[in-house]
Order: structure tokens, then sequence, then C-alpha cells
């Protein structure tokens, strides 16, 4: 598949990245695996039925310029098909590795700016298994 302009995906921090479908798919087919459907085909249809309704959505609303996905929305998409789809707990997990991700990745922004305000180091010296409980170790 060629990199194109309408494969364009608006990062939740600001970035603009090519879209990987098969990323995209992949996460899908980890949801459905966690509710106990291990089919691959299923996983790659919701993902290339998602973008595809996302970009003719996207591109009727904009007229014709460059459809640029957002994360949330194709997170949105999925979910709802795959709850069409009859697989409401496999939605749900998808849903529950978003909230994760998303926690990760504050608990370790929000370690980061400790350290860098230099407040982290009384801190951690009060706390020595604060690095093994985040899983900074």
């Amino acid at each position: 598949m060629k990199r194109r302009t309408e494969h364009l995906v608006l990062k939740r921090d600001g970035r603009t990245e090519f879209l990987r479908a098969t990323k995209l798919a992949r996460s899908i087919h980890l949801a459905l695996h966690s509710v106990g459907v291990d089919e691959d085909w299923r996983a790659i249809e919701i993902a290339s039925v998602a973008l595809q309704a996302l970009r003719r959505k996207r591109g009727e609303a904009d007229g014709g310029e460059p459809v640029l996905l957002t994360t949330s929305e194709l997170s949105d998409a999925v979910q709802h098909l795959l709850v069409v789809t009859g697989q409401p707990a496999a939605a749900v997990a998808y849903g529950a590795v978003a909230a994760e991700r998303t926690r990760r990745r504050r608990s370790v922004a929000e370690y980061g700016r400790l350290l860098a305000l230099g407040s982290a180091k009384s801190e951690v010296a009060e706390d020595p298994w604060r690095h093994r409980r985040i899983g900074l170790e």
C-alpha cells in the first residue's frame, strides 16, 4: 500500500504520522483474542471497514481535502463496529487497552516532569521502591 495523504493520522500528542492498518488490525485482534475469538481475518476485516467508513465520512465533510483521521475517531469507530458485529466484550477490552496505555503515558510523563523539576530526588530518597512500583527499574 502506498503512503498517501489520505492515510494520515493525527496522534493524541499532536504528531501526524502515516496510518499503519496492520497496527490497527493487530490491536483489534488482541482485543478479540482476549475474549476468546482467535480469527485473524475478522480483525483485518473490521480494521478495513472502519477505515473505509471514516475516510468516506471525512471525505464528504471536507470536500476533497486530504483526510486527517484522529486516533480517537479510529478508536470510536472500531468499538462501534465490534459492538455491531456482536462482540461487545471485545469492544470493552479494546477500550480498556486504550485506557491502560493512556494511564501509563500520563504516569511516565508525570514522573519525567518531577525529575525535571528536581523534586523527585527527595521523593525517591524517601521511597526506594518507587521505581519498581511504576515499572521504571
